[in-house]
């Protein structure tokens, strides 16, 4: 047998696909999900020109960058008109080839199919499936090639691509995928494939995974919501938390910088209240406010959580180089740390060449670069330098403003950052109250996201609402739970202010003022206030979540 065969892997389901040039040559990698014959039907041509292509082209293009990965160079695209394989992955060219025939099965589930179907695919290249089949078709002759051959898990590879190839779709902006097993059966129906095929479980047993590795990817989904809701609402240690737990899962440049911004909160948390004269900016916008009265803020945990930033901000840098807020918030993290040489360089010399390159993209993170430059330049003694640098942004820009006023000696108003309450608000017939209250939970959906940290879920869609919380026991004597009330599509209701689904941003402004906390999320964006948080998609509401939390023995 070849050593240069491709690996053919199914982009969306189960299992990968193999290319058979001739009888005598094998692919090198997991068990093909579609073996139709050892010749190509089709007139093989390439589709790249099409907008079909476009489309792929696309979705394609926001998975990889969801993703974040630019270490290795990231496959090349192809519309195939042909009908063997439905998908594979060629490693020795670094192509990922599509055909026709497959990408209209998808067209009939939408883009969410072609972001799942694309997701897995590319997730078979991030996590280097391929490697162990190459390495053991190399080594063949010796007893330690034969023994990776044996062991090789084709199916573990493919769940694990379905898994993780879901969740990419779903961090991309193209939602949870659930059909994948009626793809599965669609695929075989149009590829004339028999029921049982030597070699393979039957349909049913490669549908019926499928619709666990969905069940799996939900979990996964709802735990990245989790640290999404407890970021906004201020719980910055718990959401680190959560998002370390997914971090064992799926790595992106912006879960470490997520996880890196937390991390430097939870250190601005433990300064002194009065110790902080300016207002720092974070990757992800977070208008943060000390309130802790802290006696025994301890230098050396600061430095710990900080040290702890600036390590998840490395992480981002090294899978994406060219990615500006992992340089800005590493910037950040030396400037807590009073360290003005490391804050300046990494500020000057790598952060804004990186945001100047793509200023588009990076509009908002040169804002709150130049705020960053200011506090430095205050910090240094260069007051006039730092006046200029915040009056230049201050009439558009609140972060810039309240910083302008800190140089002036005058003290930030905290109930510019602490409006609304909320604690009133029911979402169908459930309360805060009522949920602290019977707390039931459906035990297939609990996830421990440490031994302390239990996450618990439920829903009520003839009601319009799901519920989860969370209990940290971290410490014995002071249990606490911290709850969320979410509306579900479709509901009818309103807050107790009359926002309903659909309602321009505008109106949440008018009706709530400005929010505590604004966030950029695969759902959309949060705006957050004390009791009650907005997820607006398209600049209307799309779902809102209530939120609070309670003591418990």
């Amino acid at each position: 047998m070849t050593r240069n065969l491709r690996v053919w892997s199914i982009l969306l389901l189960v299992w990968t696909l193999s290319h058979q040039a001739s009888a005598q040559n094998r692919a090198i990698g997991t068990l093909p999900l579609i073996n139709n014959g050892d010749t190509i039907r089709g007139t093989e041509e390439n589709l790249n020109h099409t907008r079909e292509y476009d489309r792929i082209l696309k979705i394609y293009n926001d998975l990889v960058n969801a993703r974040g990965d630019f270490r290795f160079t990231v496959p090349e695209l192809f519309l195939l008109d042909q009908e063997g394989h439905a998908a594979f992955i060629d490693l020795k060219t670094n192509h990922i080839i599509l055909e026709k025939k497959a990408y209209d099965v998808c067209d009939r589930f939408g883009d969410e199919a072609l972001a799942f179907l694309l997701g897995h695919e590319l997730t078979h290249y991030y996590e280097k499936h391929g490697w162990r089949s190459a390495y053991a078709k190399e080594n063949s002759d010796l007893e330690i090639g034969k023994t990776l051959d044996i062991i090789m898990d084709g199916v573990a590879n493919e769940a694990e691509a379905d898994y993780l190839g879901g969740f990419l779709a779903y961090t991309a902006g193209y939602g949870l995928f659930e059909k994948s097993d009626t793809i599965i059966e669609t695929l075989y129906r149009e590829y004339k494939l028999q029921e049982n095929m030597p070699g393979y479980p039957v349909l049913k047993d490669r549908m019926a995974l499928s619709r666990r590795s969905v069940k799996k990817l939900n979990l996964l989904i709802d735990a990245f919501e989790l640290g999404n809701y407890l970021a906004a609402s201020g719980n910055f240690d718990l959401a680190y938390q959560v998002y370390d737990y997914v971090l064992n899962f799926y790595q992106s440049r912006e879960l470490y910088n997520n996880l890196g911004t937390f991390a430097a909160i939870n250190a601005m948390e433990l300064f002194h209240p009065d110790s902080l004269k300016f207002k720092y900016v974070t990757e992800l916008d977070l208008q943060f406010q000390s309130s802790r009265n802290t006696a025994v803020p301890v230098q050396t945990m600061i430095n710990q959580f900080l040290d702890q930033a600036i390590m998840h901000f490395n992480s981002a840098i090294n899978l994406d180089p060219y990615y500006a807020p992992a340089y800005l918030n590493k910037a950040n993290a030396y400037a807590l740390k009073k360290d003005w040489v490391r804050a300046r360089f990494y500020l000057i010399e790598e952060a804004l060449p990186k945001a100047k390159a793509q200023p588009k993209k990076y509009k908002k993170t040169l804002e709150d670069m130049l705020i960053l430059q200011g506090i430095i330049e205050a910090s240094t003694g260069n007051v006039s330098a730092a006046r200029e640098l915040f009056s230049s942004l201050a009439k558009t820009n609140q972060l810039a403003s309240l910083n302008l006023d800190a140089l002036d000696g005058k003290k930030v108003n905290k109930k510019i950052l602490r409006q609304a309450k909320n604690s009133e608000d029911n979402i169908g017939n459930m309360s805060l109250d009522s949920l602290f209250s019977s707390r039931r939970f459906d035990n297939s959906r609990v996830i421990e996201v440490t031994s302390d940290l239990i996450f618990f879920q439920n829903s009520d869609p003839v009601n319009g609402y799901r519920y989860f919380f969370m209990d940290d026991v971290t410490n014995k004597n002071k249990k606490k739970r911290y709850a969320f009330i979410q509306t579900t599509d479709g509901y009818k209701g309103t807050t107790s202010k009359g926002i309903k689904v659909g309602d321009p941003r505008q109106k949440v402004i008018s009706e709530y003022n400005d929010p505590v906390t604004t966030i950029e999320t695969t759902e959309g964006q949060l705006l957050a206030y004390d009791d009650i948080i907005f997820i607006l998609n398209n600049n209307q509401v799309k779902k809102w979540i209530i939120t609070g939390s309670q003591r418990f023995r």
